[in-house]
């Protein structure tokens, strides 16, 4: 018994191997099909809280992606009309099973980037632990020249 079980973890560990490369010193590239181009520029979100830019070294790494995550969410809803081919998608499903009424009652709350703003003010008064008046975030484009970074642009993502 213990016999049958050594070999099929030998047979296993070999199939493993023939199919891809990766015991030392070989290394598996597949997954890499393409050289990445570096970006000529990095857009970085910058939060002012009451006019104070709000720094990552201000906070740890974790609470940092707390204050970014959900702007990121945000861009990418407003890019997407909020995920408007997730909707068309329910509404038209639950059309065919006959649940048009349900999805008309459930329509009005399934856009909600107009509340971000105001959401994404008490929660960030949450993070910083005061209550904010106002919370402005830019978005700005940096490159790297001449050993540091410059700032090429700046524009107003939103106010609250």
């Amino acid at each position: 018994m213990n016999r049958w079980i050594i070999g099929f973890f030998i047979l296993q560990i070999a199939i493993d191997l023939t199919h891809s490369v990766t015991v030392f010193p070989f290394v598996h590239y597949g997954m890499f099909s393409e050289s990445f181009a570096l970006p000529d520029s990095v857009e970085v979100l910058e939060v002012r809280v009451d006019g104070r830019l709000l720094r990552p070294t201000d906070f740890a790494i974790y609470r940092w992606d707390m204050v970014q995550i959900p702007l990121e969410a945000y861009e990418k809803q407003l890019a997407t009309g909020d995920y408007a081919f997730d909707k068309e998608k329910l509404g038209a499903g639950m059309r065919k099973t006959g649940l048009s009424s349900l999805y008309n009652e459930l329509k009005p709350n399934l856009d909600n980037t107009g509340s971000f703003i105001p959401w994404y003010k008490r929660y960030l008064s949450g993070l910083v632990g005061h209550p904010i008046t106002t919370v402005q975030v830019n978005k700005a484009w940096y490159r790297w020249t001449a050993g540091r970074l410059r700032l090429i642009r700046i524009e107003t993502f939103f106010n609250g």
